[in-house]
């Protein structure tokens, strides 16, 4: 019974070692385009977790497999979130450059304001991806602010489809956004500068 405890105590450890490091890569990722790093929280990595479980269970890549992304980040503490979804690579450094290749997840990764993140990976070989990816990152909601239902939306700056969209590798991503409560003004404002950073040299 010590060697089963010990041995699911590693595999946890290494569960939380692999986390950290998508959530170092990211980190990186985010200061390299000016934005501050996000750090791991436990309840977006249990949205994150339900998402890919649900995945791999049922063999479908979508984001309301596990139920709708508002309903599931509605008890996260979070003003706003997002979510990326991908299946059928390999490492978390191959999902990372999927999203980076794509508009919508890209735009999920340099999420301004973000602080928290929750990531997994669910596995499921009788399937057709066999791994299932899921992140989610958000921007904690201030302690007094309120919830309501119609404040969610879709949206991830023109992400793609709550379907994703096929690679040339055969893997599958998606991505999808909630807010809490409306737009604050910071998020409106990044919201219409975002089109102008493209034009800047």
């Amino acid at each position: 019974m010590k060697i089963i405890c010990f041995l699911l105590g590693l595999l946890f450890a290494a569960s939380a070692a692999r986390a950290d490091d998508i959530t170092a890569m990211i980190s990186q990722y985010r200061r390299e385009h000016g934005l501050p790093a996000v750090k791991t929280d436990a309840k977006l990595t249990a949205v994150a977790e339900r998402q890919a479980k649900a995945m791999a269970a049922s063999g479908i890549m979508d984001h309301d497999v596990a139920g709708s992304f508002a309903t599931r980040i509605a008890a996260a503490d979070t003003d706003s979130a997002a979510e990326n979804i991908a299946a059928g690579t390999k490492t978390w450094s191959d999902t990372l450059r999927l999203w980076k290749t794509s508009s919508g997840h890209n735009a999920n990764l340099l999420y301004p304001g973000a602080d928290p993140l929750g990531v997994a990976v669910a596995y499921n070989e009788n399937t057709r991806y066999k791994v299932y990816w899921a992140m989610v990152i958000g921007h904690k909601a201030a302690k007094m602010r309120t919830r309501t239902a119609s404040g969610f939306s879709w949206g991830a700056s023109g992400a793609d489809s709550p379907d994703g969209s096929k690679s040339a590798e055969g893997s599958k991503s998606g991505s999808a956004a909630a807010s809490s409560g409306g737009p604050s003004v910071g998020t409106m404002l990044m919201r219409a500068l975002s089109p102008l950073r493209n034009l800047l040299p």
